[in-house]
């Protein structure tokens, strides 16, 4: 299948100078709704997705508008806020043994010290979604009420962050706190990639982590051809029966054609490497999908 997928970038430099028009016909489109409704199946969940690229007419949604737990996958936009905030970057936070939560590897290391730099927070919040250091942030920012705030006056009117950590991760049935949905998380996230919420530096640092991230190699990148440039933000959450398992990648083509696809996997049957390779599948279905729209 990477072989096969390989061709994706190939074909999309090849249509570098077309219009940018929408890339997708009813009959392609039918096509990827039918593989995703297969993977959500054979899931046994409920699986939200959606690409998007403001630049370049790419345009899917499955369950879009739909509301999933964010688990983890809210450190992103979170990162970005602490770049876009003046001054927090070189700030120290303090912190102490009673701060540590169990899932904390980066804080642990700091523990001795006390302290940790908001841009090191920042960065392990992405990179291995270090809990404690998104606390920290968060206290800094005025908790989850500033950061929905913030996310409102990025144009994000659909995500909302109503805890902190670990309790954010709850996935109650119904529940709308803590959740996002599929297009605002994908849209949110290519405007603080490749928009102009962020100065270019820290845009560029911002995917430079993203990329970084070790926790989706065998998610969203693993069904993705391997001379695509990409990086992405994982999150994992819920147990006894409301598991959740999300990922958010961007894809950056030799030629410079970029898109965001977000995937949100909430109960799905059998263990966390099954809903994984689901979201590898998702990934290959959509990489075909571009690849014959191209």
């Amino acid at each position: 299948m990477r072989l096969l997928l390989a061709s994706l970038a190939v074909l999309l430099s090849a249509s570098s100078a077309c219009s940018p028009e929408p890339l997708t016909t009813s009959s392609s489109r039918t096509d990827l709704t039918s593989r995703i409704e297969a993977i959500e199946a054979a899931s046994g969940g409920r699986l939200g997705v959606a690409v998007f690229s403001r630049e370049n007419g790419l345009s899917f949604s499955h369950r879009g508008a739909e509301r999933f737990a964010m688990c983890s996958t809210f450190k992103l936009a979170l990162a970005a806020m602490v770049l876009d905030t003046d001054g927090l970057r070189d700030q120290t936070l303090p912190f102490g043994p009673a701060d540590i939560l169990s899932y904390a590897p980066y804080a642990k290391e700091r523990v001795a010290a006390g302290q940790m730099q908001a841009l090191e927070a920042a960065r392990h919040a992405v990179t291995i979604s270090d809990n404690t250091a998104a606390n920290l942030l968060l206290s800094r920012l005025g908790g989850p009420e500033g950061f929905t705030r913030w996310l409102r006056e990025k144009g994000d009117s659909q995500t909302r962050l109503d805890r902190n950590e670990p309790t954010l991760n709850e996935n109650a049935p119904g529940d709308p706190r803590d959740t996002t949905t599929p297009e605002a998380s994908a849209e949110l996230a290519y405007s603080l990639l490749w928009g102009e919420h962020l100065a270019a530096a820290d845009r560029e640092l911002l995917q430079y982590w993203m990329v970084e991230t070790p926790t989706g190699q065998a998610r969203l990148r693993d069904g993705l051809p391997d001379n695509l440039r990409a990086g992405d933000k994982t999150g994992t959450c819920g147990s006894d029966g409301q598991r959740a398992v999300s990922d958010i990648a961007f894809v950056e083509t030799p030629d410079g054609t970029r898109f965001v696809l977000a995937a949100y996997l909430d109960r799905p049957a059998g263990e966390t490497a099954q809903a994984e390779a689901a979201l590898s599948h998702v990934a290959q279905a959509v990489a075909d999908w571009i690849s014959e729209k191209r």
